[in-house]
């Protein structure tokens, strides 16, 4: 099981780093949840994440957010 933590939009600035899921429907309007994960599983934890926050999305994409030092 991948672990994750959900981040609220108005408080990605206190992360380093953290990743945006966003749908990728064409005939719907974009949806983003932020979270926080290792790297090394980014893939599985995005599919997770879907499955358990955005059910019935079969197309998504995911976006790395880094902050430059």
């Amino acid at each position: 099981m991948a672990t994750y933590q959900l981040v609220e939009k108005h408080v990605i600035e206190h992360h380093n780093e953290y990743y945006e899921v966003r749908t990728t429907e064409e005939d719907k309007e974009p949806r983003s949840l932020f979270f926080s994960t290792n790297e090394e599983n980014l893939e599985d934890v995005a599919a997770d994440i879907v499955a358990d926050h955005m059910p019935g999305v079969k197309k998504w994409t995911v976006i790395p957010h880094r902050k430059d030092s």
